[in-house]
């Protein structure tokens, strides 16, 4: 190749030097050169660019003969040829040869000039592309505008160029380059906008003129073998096909076989399908129904339309078949259908991006006027088009022009033209006018136009002089005869006004307003066609003289004066008034010629000269002035424009509608004298009236005119009203342009196109449509006097046009259905970008389809309203239609579409009619729609519709409140707040807010805040049951007070009070939904106090306060009692005004009256409960409420308002108040709520107890104390135990639907058996009676009656005994305990009844480490649980205390002291537990108290710790054992483990008796045994030798002093203070580790000798922090976990100190209170007095006279001074003194 360069360039140097290659070349160099060309598609260069190396012989023979390559074999392929190589020569790429010879050559293969040009580019226009372009001659495609880049199908390319119109121009080949947009074809997105401007065709082009919309599918770089023309796995050429094929392959012959689940999917598909048509054929029936009684006709059915379309794009359609029989108006379904199926980029271009109506045929830089005069003159275009049977011109003689020679370019350029231009027949024309030229008779294609027009325009000079030449000739020489002259210009004249007639079309595009063709542009070419009119009108004169033939001068005369008239016209050079007699001049001679028609079809000005052409012109240049008025920008006066324009189009409308085609006949012009009967002469009647005239040439005009043009024009008219903001004339306008276009849709010509242009023209229409849609919907629904202009009769008009459209739209809607159910697919698109086009444009059709039925029912809504009087549309009509069309429309989720403007029209028309069939329905439908929120949760019927949800403001929210309310009302509320519909409450709610609070609103407020603070009234107690008792409250208005009325706040409190107690807890949890719950409540009663229920649920919301403060832990009852008084007080004044409020105002129905024993059972409840442990009517005490008053002889004082309620009278009042709700409920012995908005808990038998509680209420009022009776009189028991009957009576068994899975409930039973063990325990009920009364339980009756007293503890424990074998989950602990204390009452003195007490207690109750496993069952009052673990406790350690087991009491007292929140009172409690192993330690040890004080008085500070030193080492000694010591340590754990919880004084009054008793007992022994060493010692003769030289060495004594010399000294002798013995015991159990033994003492007491001194015995030694681990718990404690917790060895020490109180101090308060709820209280009552006499000289003793509150401030002094290690006591120290210093 390199070689082959240098020859070409003549380079002889580096020939001559290279290398020449010496190895065998490879393949690669052959590879190489298929890419060495870079310019593949540019011709082929000479061998010899420069011609260096011509020889002579080659440039004669190139000199003789210059051949021109044709590369397409028709004239459009000559003439391009042509005009290149004239190119060529003028840009001095070839050089111009004056002797040579030039010569067209043909392609050889026929198939090249076949080939269509869109598929390849010709080597020609390759060329073109390379070479410098004059402006001038411009051989670009565009033509002004119009795209040349027309589309072509599978015929040829010249006859596909054609067919499709003959509006495309060669005229733009004038227009310069640099005005032409460069375009990359490759750009997706200049790739679609050039494929709309394919499909609209020239800017502005009618529907009638536009290119069909087909498309080229270019090839993709993978092409299948079958696009290559390549067999698959042909055995032969070795070519297998891929696995894939193969695999497709084998499943298209064997079929593939469908699965079940494929089958049901395609059940579910034909299913899903005919549900839809269902409901279509629903709505499509009632709207038809609607259109008869409103006199509209109904177009077709659903079911045909549905049908024409699943024949089309259905799974099984025939399409071949389908289009033959969708003709006709059907033709519009076929078009939308077939195009839905194949949808491609440029229908989603045009559909989307396409001129809508807002702005239909506006561009850039346009002005109005330039778009109307464009649009003028196209309304004078020939509507029908060009007959489809004229020939287009291809290679029809070519073979003559082409075999000729020419000497030089120009001439072969003039020849091509007059071959073109002059009438000379050619052997291809098969027409009769032999005269005639292929001009004239044949259809050119684009490319030849184009190429003649540059031709024209390039060789304009030659062409001129040579064609003048010829004709003048003859005339200037004196010896020619005429016969020569007519005879050779014969065929030239045709050929001057041909040239003539297109340069007047091209002058005519170029001066069109929407040209961008320049200045100097339009000035060249009107130079020229001013120079060729000028020379046709001399040939004209010329040929008048000279044509014999009358037919052929008769037709070219009238084709010189109409091409002259239109070029006056356009040159503007006579007035419009001469240009108007033209043509009717024109008129009359075609009327006189017998009407010819002379068609000019390639000529886009002169398309055809007819008498109906001659009367478009005239009507166009007569209706000019009028048209030109309305567009012209200076007029600025809307109401002229309306006032001209208006009549005009609405005459124009009721022609349309009256006539009864959609096409108008074209009508001659009654001025023009012409009638419209062609054979009738000149108008007889005369020139009608001005005015007259003027009108009727408009509606001809508008008659003929486009679609385009008369929506135009009304535009302009709305453009005007817009102005003067006339909404009424406006919507009407809007109404009538959905009118013309849908009558355009359905007229012939639309239908008369061919299939491409309909679809584009469609789509096209289809934007303009969806503005207007859009436009008219928004002012129809926002302005209310929109419509009323709108009469009958127009109603009616766009009714049906509305109708026939939505019949058109639902065409989309099948093949939507189909695409949805799975039934086709939806068209694959090239790429993402036009997915998305694709995707807006189906929703687009979505949008127009919401709108168009949307629309529909404002116009039958407004036409209802217009005929009211006759009822021909009744309001249920109407909702109807919203229903059925919010159904088959949403079903597809189109709901969505428009801004959800179908769904807002239904919620303003459910406002607006009361009788809204079906409204609930609706409501949740569109709550659903517009918000997301589900408002009735139990309707199937409502489904999801796919819409967005949207914020939901504060007025849609209140609207929303009734219908959400009576929804609620229908649930029961556990249903309500597990339900959908609890979170639409919440959502509105968070809308809707708790308003600020206003002045009217806070005096209300104070006024509840104070009412519910005050002490509890007696009085106002039983007034409220006779109704009586109102708080005062300020009247309240407005929004807030509206929606409190309606039971908003209501609702939203108790909500959250029925889900607050509704959760299964087994931990504390949180109380916000309490809190939210109570605020809810107290807004509701602030504005308005006659409010029953809300005072009932706010009394339930402080009750859950108490339950939730006392059930998980003691700390509220024993440190913040306060706080739960005041919660009881809360809850008793809600009762009261609930039922004082229910009484006067309830309704008596039934539901009320089971509300009302609901509230009368919690209210007794609650009083009941009040009265008993752990609250003991703290709630009704009134001294924390002590006033001022004034009398009269007392003066001012100070005194409680009122006397308290006293316990006698609350349970006298929770009594009746247990009767009144029996009235109501007496059948059951718990009340369940199963009426609207009751909260039902998660078990039934949960509630409330009536017949129990009456029984309890009534047990108590008989067994209280004459005391608490006062001066009542006792009732007998009898009523206690008929109530307790009745409660086991109205039990649910274990066969109850109900309860079949629960335990039973066991407290009626037990309480039988208790008080009947009480009465014939205390000899009030005989044995025989108990028995029988115990036959009502079934656990009596299984146990064989007795008759003896004796026999009875053994029948009682055997009901005891069932009872507690019912309790599989040993939830039950009172019969436990009942069977303990019945053991124990019988005797209580007796070690094996006090063993056997114990053992049951150990059982269930008490562990070995004496855990307290007592579990609180449901249906136990609130704080009863810790009343019974401490009443347990105080037996359980009485027990203990008896049986003298200091090891359990120890064991227990740690378990107390660490679970201080599982007992009531736990200071108490512990304060006792103390004072029993105290007391129990100093019998073990037999110390008498005070022992300390008679013992350290009598020894000094000195002896003290000499004393002490000697016991600390004795107890050290690994041999040591003593009780005492274990005692003392036992003390001292003590101490510890209370930490001053209680005060330790008494504690430390015990280690320091035993220490004293220690050191009175050891000391002497000790210093007994030192004394003996000593001795022994001394006895020794070393020590003998000691004592000698001793006395040897003694020194003198010194001078003794005088004793009066002496002064008197007296000193102070230190004693032995509490704290250094505290610390000198501490020191002496602390035994170091050598010296501990592995050994333990019993805890019994130890043998005593006959002294008083205990034996000496194996020694215990009590280990700090030694807890054994009990394994023993009963399954499922509590406390379980218990047992592994660490001993309280380092319990805080800040305790309060808690008053001493006796040991067993509420044994003995239990007969004084008759607090008897439990049973085992009257016998702890009897034990505590039998044991008071004993125990109180012991506690007096343990205690001393000193009270809680000296004691506690003694022991504080004590405990602040600071400790001094080095002595025995410091100052203020409680110490003991020797006698010598008393």
């Amino acid at each position: 190749m390199l070689h082959r360069l240098l020859q070409l360039i003549d380079d002889d140097s580096s020939q001559a030097t290279a290398i020449p290659l010496t190895r065998k070349q490879c393949n690669l160099l052959t590879s190489f050169k298929g890419h060495s060309d870079p310019l593949p598609y540019l011709p082929t260069p000479p061998p010899d660019p420069l011609g260096t190396h011509m020889t002579a012989e080659t440039s004669v023979e190139t000199a003789s003969k210059i051949e021109i390559e044709v590369h397409l074999k028709n004239w459009a392929g000559c003439g391009k040829a042509i005009l290149l190589q004239l190119q060529k020569q003028s840009q001095g790429l070839d050089e111009i040869r004056s002797n040579g010879r030039y010569v067209l050559v043909l392609p050889s293969s026929p198939s090249t000039a076949d080939q269509p040009e869109a598929h390849r580019l010709p080597d020609a226009d390759k060329h073109s592309q390379a070479l410098r372009v004059d402006p001038g001659i411009l051989s670009g495609s565009n033509i002004e505008g119009i795209s040349a880049s027309v589309p072509v199908n599978e015929a040829s390319e010249d006859k596909q160029q054609f067919s499709q119109g003959t509006d495309t121009h060669p005229a733009a080949m004038i227009v310069p380059a640099d005005a032409i947009p460069n375009v990359d074809v490759d750009d997706p997105a200049n790739e679609s906008a050039t494929g709309a401007e394919a499909l609209q065709g020239p800017a502005g082009e009618d529907e009638h003129e536009v290119a069909g919309a087909h498309t080229i599918t270019l090839p993709t770089r993978k092409r299948s073998n079958g696009a290559a023309e390549l067999d698959e796995g042909d055995e032969e050429t070795g070519r297998s096909r891929s696995k894939r094929i193969k695999a497709k392959a084998s499943q298209e012959e064997q079929g593939v076989r469908k699965d079940p689940l494929a089958k049901q999917l395609e059940q579910w598909q034909q299913g899903e399908f005919r549900y839809l048509d269902h409901i279509d054929e629903q709505v499509f029936d009632h709207t038809a129904a609607l259109m008869a009684s409103s006199g509209v006709t109904a177009v077709a059915s659903v079911r045909d339309l549905k049908a024409s379309v699943l024949s089309l794009v259905g799974p099984q359609a025939d399409k071949a078949e389908a289009k033959k029989q969708l003709t006709g108006e059907k033709s519009l379904l076929k078009d939308l259908a077939v195009s839905l199926g194949a949808w491609n980029t440029q229908m989603s271009s045009t559909f989307l991006h396409g001129a809508g109506f807002d702005d239909p045929i506006s561009g850039p830089g346009v002005t109005r006027m330039s778009e109307f005069l464009t649009y003028f003159e196209k309304s004078t275009a020939d509507p029908h088009g060009v007959s489809s049977t004229v020939p287009l011109l291809l290679d029809q003689g070519l073979g003559v022009f082409v075999h000729q020679e020419w000497t030089s370019l120009d001439e072969m350029a003039l020849q091509w033209i007059k071959s073109l231009l002059a009438r000379k027949p050619l052997s291809g024309n098969t027409r009769d006018q032999p005269n005639s030229t292929p001009y004239e008779a044949f259809i050119w294609p684009d490319n030849l136009k184009e190429t003649v027009v540059q031709l024209l325009i390039n060789r304009d000079e030659f062409v001129y002089e040579r064609v003048s030449s010829i004709i003048m000739s003859p005339i200037g020489s004196q010896s020619a005869c005429r016969e020569d002259f007519a005879e050779e210009s014969r065929c030239l004249f045709p050929m001057v006004q041909n040239i003539f007639e297109i340069h007047l079309d091209v002058y005519g595009r170029i001066t069109n307003p929407r040209s961008i063709a320049d200045t100097a542009t339009k000035t060249a070419q009107s130079d020229r066609l001013q120079r060729w009119a000028l020379f046709a009108h001399q040939c004209m004169n010329y040929q008048t003289g000279t044509d014999d033939e009358e037919a052929s001068e008769h037709r070219d005369s009238i084709r010189f004066l109409w091409s002259h008239a239109v070029y006056a016209d356009l040159s503007n050079m006579c007035s419009r008034e001469l240009i108007v007699s033209y043509f009717q001049d024109l008129q009359s001679t075609l009327q006189r010629s017998g009407r010819p028609v002379i068609e000019l079809r390639n000529n886009a000005i002169i398309p055809e000269i007819s008498l109906e052409a001659a009367g478009r012109q005239l009507s166009r240049l007569m209706t000019m002035d009028f048209f030109v008025n309305v567009f012209n920008p200076a007029n600025e006066d809307p109401i002229a424009l309306v006032e001209n324009l208006e009549p005009i189009l609405e005459k124009s409308v009721k022609r349309d509608r009256l006539s009864s085609t959609p096409a108008r006949t074209i009508r001659s012009s009654p001025q023009a004298g012409v009638s419209s009967d062609p054979d009738e002469g000149p108008d007889a009647s005369g020139i009608a009236e001005p005015e007259e005239a003027y009108v009727e040439q408009t509606l001809l005009f508008l008659d003929k005119a486009s679609l385009s043009m008369r929506l135009l024009l009304w535009r302009k008219l709305i453009d005007a009203y817009s102005v003067i903001q006339y909404a009424p004339r406006i919507l009407v306008c809007y109404l009538r342009c959905i009118g013309l276009i849908a009558h355009f849709l359905q007229s012939p010509q639309y239908l008369s196109q061919t299939e491409g242009q309909r679809q584009t023209t469609l789509f096209r229409w289809l934007k303009s449509l969806d503005d207007l849609l859009r436009m008219s919907l928004s002012l129809a629904l926002t302005n209310s006097k929109s419509l009323d202009c709108m009469d009958e009769a127009n109603l009616r008009d766009a009714m049906s046009d509305l109708a026939a459209l939505q019949h058109v739209l639902h065409t989309f809607v099948a093949w939507d259905d189909l695409i949805r159910t799975g039934l086709r697919d939806a068209p694959k698109q090239p790429n993402n970008s036009a997915n998305l086009a694709h995707s807006n444009a189906m929703d687009k059709f979505r949008d127009m389809t919401i709108k168009i039925w949307t629309l529909q029912y404002v116009l039958l809504r407004d036409f209802a309203a217009q005929t009211s009087v006759n009822a021909l549309l009744p309001d249920r009509d109407l909702v109807l239609y919203l229903k059925l069309t919010h159904r088959a429309l949403g079903s597809r989720n189109y709901c969505k579409m428009s801004n959800k403007v179908l769904v807002r029209l239904i919620k303003e028309e459910l406002i607006r009619i009361d009788t809204f069939a079906d409204s609930e329905l609706e409501s949740a439908q569109l709550a659903l729609d517009l918000y997301g929120l589900t408002t009735c949760p139990g309707l199937k019927e409502v489904d999801d519709h796919g819409c967005p949800a949207e914020n939901l403001d504060r007025q849609n929210a209140v609207e929303m409140i009734d219908r959400v309310l009576v929804q609620a009302h229908r649930m029961n509320v556990k249903d309500l707040i597990k339900s959908e519909l609890r979170n639409t409450i919440e959502k509105m709610q968070q809308v809707i807010k708790i308003p600020k609070t206003t002045a009217s609103v806070a005096r209300n407020k104070d006024t509840l805040d104070g009412f519910l603070h005050s002490p509890i009234n007696p009085l106002r107690v039983y007034r409220a049951l006779h109704g009586v008792g109102e708080l005062p409250c300020h009247k309240l208005h407005g929004e807030t007070f509206q929606i409190a009325e309606k039971g908003w706040y209501f609702l939203q409190g108790y909500m959250a009070l029925s889900k607050f107690r509704g959760q299964k807890k087994a931990v504390p949890g949180m109380t916000q939904d309490l809190d939210t719950a109570d605020r809810f409540f107290r807004h509701d009663l602030e504005q308005g106090f006659e409010k029953w229920e809300t005072w009932y649920r706010l009394a339930q919301v402080h009750d859950a306060r108490i339950e939730e403060h006392t059930t998980w832990s003691s700390e509220k009852l024993n440190d913040n009692m306060p706080e739960l008084v005041n919660l009881q007080r809360n809850a008793i004044h809600c009762y009261t005004m609930a039922v004082a409020t229910a009484e006067r105002s309830v309704e008596a129905t039934f539901d009320m009256f089971q509300k009302m024993a609901d509230l009368y059972s919690d209210f007794a409840i609650r009083i009941y409960g009040s009265s008993r442990e752990p609250f003991s009517m703290e709630a009704f005490g009134v001294d924390a409420f002590v006033k001022h008053f004034n009398g009269e002889r007392r003066g001012m004082y100070q005194s409680v308002p009122f006397k308290p309620l006293g316990l006698y009278a609350a349970w006298r009042l929770a009594s009746t108040l247990l009767r009144r709700s029996l009235v109501h409920k007496p059948e059951s012995w718990m009340y369940v709520c199963y009426g609207h908005l009751h909260w039902k808990p998660p078990r039934a038998d949960l509630a409330n107890r009536t017949w129990y509680m009456l029984g309890k209420c009534m047990w108590k009022i008989h067994n209280c104390s004459d005391a608490t009776r006062m001066e009542s009189t006792r009732e007998g028991f009898e009523p206690a135990l008929d109530a307790f009957k009745m409660a086991i009576q109205h039990l649910p068994g274990h066969k109850d639907n109900r309860h079949s899975e629960k335990d039973p409930i066991l407290e009626p039973h037990y309480k039988l058996a208790s008080i009947v063990h009480k009465l014939v325990f205390s000899g009030r009920l005989g044995v025989e009676a108990g028995c029988e009364t115990l036959t009502a339980t079934p656990y009596g009756r299984k146990t064989p009656p007795v008759q003896d007293f004796d026999d009875w503890e053994g029948y009682i424990l055997q009901v005891l005994k069932a009872l507690r074998s019912a309790d599989k989950a040993n939830w039950y602990h009172r019969m436990v305990v009942r069977a303990a204390r019945t053991l124990f009452d019988g005797s209580p003195n007796d070690p094996i009844a006090l063993r056997a007490a114990k053992s049951e207690l150990s059982q269930q109750i008490f562990t070995k480490t004496m855990n307290v496993q007592v579990w609180k069952p449901e249906l136990e009052r609130p704080g009863r649980h810790f009343v019974y673990t401490r009443r347990y406790a105080q037996f359980f350690l009485r027990l203990l205390h008896d049986l003298k087991e200091r090891g359990g009491i120890e064991a227990l007292g740690r378990k107390i002291r660490r679970k201080a929140g599982e007992f009531f009172k736990h200071g108490s409690l512990w304060q006792e537990t103390c004072m029993a192993h105290l007391l129990l330690l100093r019998q073990y040890c037999l110390v008498p108290t005070e022992l300390a004080d008679s013992v350290w008085k009598n020894i000094s500070h000195d002896l003290f710790v000499q004393n002490a030193d000697r016991l600390e080492a004795w107890a050290h000694l690994p041999s040591t054992e003593s009780p005492m010591i274990d005692v003392l340590r036992e003390a001292i754990e003590l101490k510890k483990t209370n930490g001053n919880l209680m005060k330790p004084a008494l504690i430390e009054d015990l280690i320091a008796d035993v220490y004293a008793h220690l050191h009175q007992t050891m000391v002497p022994e000790l210093i007994l045994r030192s004394n003996e060493e000593e001795s022994r010692g001394r006895m020794r003769v070393d020590h003998l030798m000691n004592m000698e030289n001793a006395v040897v060495s003694t020194p003198s004594p010194e001078p003794t002093i005088k004793a009066e010399d002496a002064a008197p000294v007296r000193q102070r002798i230190r004693g032995v203070g509490r704290r250094e013995i505290q610390k000198r015991a501490e020191v002496l159990i602390n035994k170091p580790a050598s010296a501990q033994t592995s050994t333990k003492a019993p805890k019994t007491p130890p043998p005593v000798n006959g002294q008083g001194t205990p034996r000496s015995t194996v020694q215990v030694i009590i280990k700090q922090n030694d807890a054994s681990k009990d394994t023993s718990s009963v399954p499922g404690s509590i406390h379980d976990s218990a047992d592994d917790e660490s001993e309280l060895s380092d319990v805080e020490e800040a305790f309060e100190t808690a008053p001493t109180r006796p040991m067993f101090p509420n044994l003995a308060e239990v007969k004084e209170e008759g607090d008897d709820d439990d049973d085992e209280e009257e016998e702890m009552d009897q034990d505590s007095e039998k044991a008071e006499g004993e125990e109180a000289g012991a506690e007096a003793e343990g205690s001393g006279n000193e009270g809680p509150e000296n004691a506690e401030d003694g022991n504080e002094a004590v405990e602040s001074e600071p400790e001094d290690d080095d002595q025995g006591g410091v100052e203020g120290e409680e110490t003991y003194h020797t006698p010598t210093e008393m």
